[in-house]
């Protein structure tokens, strides 16, 4: 059996092999020695490596006494009272999420040989996933709140620049900028609760900070609803999940990877870590029920209008992650790690056959002459011919939601930085002139 110190360099392996593989692809770049064959070699090696690594890491995990292990590397930065510690967790939920993302890299790059052969962007696509393995496993088996954010920037960072991948066209820039503001914006949910966790609980690890939070007076209603509005909009719930249908523009193996199961999971499994934090909070539990309620209901019925098959399979994914923050409101922490494992799969298969799935469907339709999409509008014409047209108009329209956040958040927020910026050239302008006339105020006494 490992002992610990040989269990951690091996687990390590899954985060650190992806992003020394990513590493070589970018030199092998700028050496000018990239082919297709030869970043495919070093792609599949580095995930290769990162799952045996895992593979028995985890066995050695399981071999030995039961319950969470923690794993620690030594500190990255320590001073002033702060230590920034590199540690690894090791529990039933990382390792089943962590053996899901390294399952998932292997297939998508298996597949993405293929599809995207003599595609210009071939080399790309293999840096950003490869960087994005590395990220996503450094997120599921980080030990505390600030490793975690390390990958979660590092998946938030990949995910945009492929969502922008196809960036000759205008479309798939301005769904990347879209992704980008949301994510930036909901990451000081996630800066706040790291800081307020330090300031009032001295720690930021997972399992001390449970343990702290027990004996502690502090302010779990506020870290809680930082860490629930940080994970809506990694996850697209309501109303900030509007970038998860504009996320379809990147190609189809990223669509699957990243949007149909493993980054719009990541503000799931950001919630089922903090778990014992949060059950500290009423009104945190009570926002994820009811924005996954919200969330499920609204991403449903815009999933059977939505007029395109990836358009469609990402709101159902939006509705099912709703329902995965109703479960963890509940505590229902088991259930949601399995929905979220078994919906991850789910998605990345549907996400991968979407084309196949359209010939399927008009292959069904020229033999039988009806469809399961035939047989869901019956269910609708128990409605009247008004109603049924108001509730197709309001789910195609995704409910007005983005009209609402266009009207009412992004127009002032633009208002407001328009007169701020204008406010600035003239502060500047007289700064200047103030300037300007002391010279020559000194130039006239000389």
């Amino acid at each position: 059996m490992l002992d610990s110190n040989s269990l951690a360099h091996v687990i390590a392996l899954a985060p650190a092999a992806p992003a020394l593989g990513a590493v070589i692809i970018a030199l092998l770049l700028a050496a000018r020695l990239a082919s297709e064959r030869v970043v495919a070699t070093v792609a599949q090696t580095a995930i290769g490596l990162g799952f045996l690594g895992l593979l028995v890491g985890l066995v050695g995990w399981a071999a030995g006494p039961a319950g969470p292990l923690e794993l620690g590397f030594g500190s990255w930065y320590s001073g002033a009272g702060y230590d920034f510690r590199i540690d690894l967790l090791i529990d039933g939920r990382s390792a089943a999420v962590s053996a899901l993302v390294s399952l998932l890299l292997a297939a998508t790059s298996q597949f993405s040989i293929a599809y995207l052969h003599r595609e210009p962007g071939f080399n790309r696509f293999f840096l950003l996933m490869l960087l994005f393995g590395a990220g996503m496993q450094a997120l599921v088996l980080a030990g505390n709140l600030e490793l975690l954010f390390v990958g979660w920037e590092i998946v938030g960072m990949t995910s945009v620049l492929l969502v922008g991948f196809f960036h000759e066209r205008l479309g798939p820039v301005k769904a990347a900028t879209r992704v980008l503001v949301t994510y930036r914006l909901c990451d000081i949910g996630l800066l706040t609760a790291g800081v307020s966790l330090h300031r009032w609980l001295h720690t930021s690890d997972w399992m001390a900070a449970e343990q702290a939070a027990l004996t502690s007076p502090w302010p779990s209603t506020f870290v809680g609803l930082s860490l629930v509005f940080a994970a809506m909009g990694k996850s697209a719930q309501f109303p900030l999940g509007g970038w998860l249908p504009r996320a379809m523009e990147g190609p189809t193996a990223s669509s699957a990877v990243f949007y149909g199961s493993l980054s719009v999971h990541a503000g799931v499994y950001l919630l089922l870590r903090a778990a014992p934090l949060l059950e500290h909070s009423l009104a945190a539990q009570t926002m994820m029920i009811a924005v996954g309620a919200i969330t499920a209901v609204i991403s449903a019925m815009s999933s059977q209008a939505s007029p395109d098959a990836k358009s469609a399979l990402s709101y159902a994914t939006a509705s099912q992650v709703g329902l995965m923050f109703v479960e963890i409101g509940f505590g229902l922490y088991t259930l949601a790690t399995i929905h979220l494992v078994a919906h991850a799969v789910l998605r990345y298969y549907q996400f991968l056959r979407t084309p196949s799935a359209l010939q399927d469907a008009l292959a069904r339709r020229a033999a039988l002459g009806r469809t399961e999409a035939d047989e869901g509008a019956v269910r609708w014409e128990a409605l009247g011919l008004r109603t049924r047209r108001y509730v197709y108009r309001m789910a195609i329209e995704r409910f007005d939601v983005e009209i609402a956040l266009e009207r009412y958040v992004v127009r002032p927020v633009m208002a407001l930085s328009r007169r701020l910026d204008r406010l600035e050239s003239q502060l500047l302008a007289l700064h200047g002139e103030s300037e300007r006339r002391a010279r020559d105020s000194k130039g006239g006494r000389r």
